[in-house]
């Protein structure tokens, strides 16, 4: 009798979680990162975590900041978190972000969590769904051959034919609030394929940031919802929106018109009797 109760409902979450490491694994990308500061003549630790979690908010979104202070407790070792700003309003705003956001993923609604490039959670409940995606599911990153960080040069390999994308992080204060966005995407490069070493010394000029090399293709990714609730909670646009539809005309003004014409008629034969007087009174004086 157990067994047959509970049967039904182990194959069900057995099935989900093989469903969401096929769409993970399918994803085909690698992530490395390397933590700043380093010694300079040593080279710095390159590690591989188990997930990466690209988190899409604002400092305007209210509804953002649990699911940052949520973010801010992960542990850094096994989840590569990066939280972009692809709104204009921000003064952090980051140009590669938006182009992640609208042409890589598509997306509409802020705050959205991206997981391994392939899993998308929105809506109110993507905090909790969040740790349970990630703690009941795995995935093999594989494609960097060999990545090394040394002296500000990073040297590379791999046997695959997309590029190397580096993100650089760094811990950034909130606009608003009295407090820090600890892995706020602040720049971004590419290394074409064929490249493999790049001097990064100029680039990376705070040293307390957090590197992280993405491999994966340019073009549109397609992503699955792990949503149970997809909707999403602001309009990247609300703002631009709200601005619009205030400046367009939306008929309110019809009752305003009609009132004007109405007494505009009603005042008419006063005017015409005024202008006859005005002009008799013109004659009488020549």
């Amino acid at each position: 009798m157990l067994s047959i109760t509970f049967a039904p409902s182990f194959s069900a979450e057995v099935s989900e979680q093989n469903q969401m490491e096929s769409v993970f694994n399918d994803a085909t990308i690698d992530v490395l990162v390397v933590d700043l500061p380093c010694s300079e003549f040593d080279k710095c630790e390159v590690f591989r975590p188990n997930h990466l979690v690209e988190y899409y908010g604002a400092d305007w979104c209210e509804p953002c900041e649990p699911l940052e202070l949520m973010l801010d407790n992960m542990d850094n070792e096994t989840i590569a978190v990066i939280q972009h700003h692809p709104s204009i309003f921000d003064q952090t705003y980051l140009n590669y972000s938006k182009f992640r956001f609208e042409d890589q993923f598509r997306l509409i609604f802020i705050p959205s969590i991206v997981i391994n490039s392939a899993g998308l959670l929105t809506g109110s409940g993507q905090g909790q769904e969040l740790n349970q995606v990630l703690a009941s599911s795995t995935i093999n990153y594989s494609g960097i051959d060999d990545l090394s960080f040394s002296n500000g040069t990073v040297f590379w390999n791999t046997s695959t034919p997309y590029n190397l994308t580096i993100w650089k992080l760094e811990s950034v204060e909130h606009e608003f609030d009295n407090r820090s966005l600890n892995h706020l995407a602040v720049d971004m490069k590419t290394l074409n394929n064929t490249q493999r070493a790049e001097n990064l010394s100029s680039w990376v000029t705070n040293a307390t940031s957090r590197l992280v090399f993405v491999l994966q293709g340019d073009d549109y990714q397609q992503l699955q919802s792990l949503s149970s609730n997809p909707t999403g909670d602001k309009n990247l646009n609300e703002r631009q929106q709200i601005i619009s539809e205030l400046l367009e005309y939306d008929g309110g003004y019809d009752l305003a018109i009609i009132t004007f014409l109405i007494l505009l008629v009603c005042l008419l034969p006063a005017l015409i009797s005024f202008r006859k007087l005005q002009k008799q009174v013109d004659n009488e004086s020549e």
